[in-house]
């Protein structure tokens, strides 16, 4: 039997790693690991391992319905648990607010977002649009069946397509002052072009996948170990460009440089370079096997949680040293994730998933 390939787990250890580290005071790399969120986040919004053309069924609006009732219960429970654990527990927000950003309402329902919520502010904007992105690679696809039935030349339009909207809307997007979202204490444009970059690596796994059989096995193993070599390589980046380092090679420049601010677009290209590797390369690799190893998955797994939770802890800890604030934030949010996680969100989960197959279920019969 084949193994599962949890190397993705393993690059979101890295990303929840190197934001918890940043906001207790160490490599100041948050940057980074939110991008390397926003891409993962487009990439699988795409169904890249199903064969089918996926886009269609967001052609009935039942399915949209469907897919807005997975989000909403992947998400909206354990958030609001966890804002609600902050607000009576940590007094991070409060209750009796309406106006600003520490209002308890206005954080669960995205409207204002405190902190490090302007992260999920993001993505929610993005799942709620996402489902008419996808109609609209569909409607894209469906054009150029009637012209061209070769698969691999029509994913190829689609990655050009999406590559191109990547450029609109960076260029475009932040024109438009009434679509901003408040986040963070300041107004910001919704990132989509961070999405879609993810977004179209999706469509070009798609292309390579079809490319597979018709490359030989040395060559498979040549670019495998080249992959490999690229993932570490990059791994290494998101450290050694930090500030923390780059300030010892020129002081005056470098002092308040943040990589993953000042260029999210090169980073987000970056970090799909290595999505795609670790979901291309088979899951024996050694690469996969230690990004997947069994620690890495589970605060992989964890990941969301543990976003939500460290930095409520930060004003507890901020009379003590980076190191050991980075320690202890990290371990509380790990066991509590763990306790959330298996205890609160996998059944949520798992209660979903059944009650929707049930639906579906229902809904062959009535048809058959």
């Amino acid at each position: 039997m084949k193994n599962k390939n949890y190397a993705i787990q393993g690059l979101r250890f890295w990303a929840i790693s190197l934001i918890i580290a940043s906001h207790c005071g160490f490599l100041a790399q948050g940057g980074v690991g939110n991008n390397i969120f926003f891409v993962i986040s487009g990439f699988f919004a795409c169904h890249p391992f199903s064969d089918d053309d996926y886009e269609k069924k967001y052609f009935k609006f039942s399915e949209i319905i469907k897919y807005y009732i997975n989000r909403f219960f992947r998400i909206i429970p354990i958030m609001w648990l966890c804002l609600f654990f902050a607000t009576w527990g940590l007094r991070f927000f409060t209750y009796n607010d309406f106006s600003t950003e520490n209002s308890l309402l206005l954080n669960m329902f995205f409207i204002k977002s405190r902190g490090h919520l302007w992260f999920l502010q993001q993505e929610m904007v993005f799942y709620v649009i996402v489902p008419f992105i996808i109609i609209l690679f569909g409607l894209l696809k469906c054009i150029c069946n009637k012209v061209v039935k070769n698969p691999i030349v029509i994913n190829g339009i689609v990655f050009a397509f999406i590559s191109f909207s990547v450029y609109i809307t960076f260029k475009f997007l932040p024109r438009f002052t009434s679509l901003y979202l408040f986040g963070n204490g300041v107004l910001q444009p919704l990132k989509l072009w961070l999405f879609l970059i993810g977004m179209s690596f999706s469509y070009l796994f798609r292309l390579l996948k079809l490319f597979k059989d018709r490359i030989s096995d040395s060559v498979k193993s040549v670019l495998c170990n080249l992959s490999g070599i690229y993932v570490f390589l990059f791994l290494l980046f998101t450290i050694l460009s930090s500030e923390h380092f780059l300030t010892r090679i020129n002081e005056a420049r470098f002092k308040g440089y943040y990589i993953g601010w000042e260029h999210p677009i090169m980073l987000a290209y970056m970090a799909s370079f290595v999505v795609l590797a670790l979901v291309l390369m088979p899951s024996d690799n050694f690469v996969c096997v230690v990004m997947g190893n069994k620690l890495f998955k589970s605060i992989g797994d964890y990941s969301f949680i543990m976003y939500l939770l460290h930095f409520f802890f930060l004003q507890y800890f901020s009379g003590i040293s980076v190191k050991s604030r980075l320690l202890s934030i990290y371990v509380i949010s790990f066991c509590m994730a763990y306790v959330i996680h298996n205890y609160i969100e996998k059944p949520i989960i798992a209660f979903i998933r059944d009650k929707l197959s049930d639906k579906k279920i229902e809904t062959a019969k009535r048809n058959e």
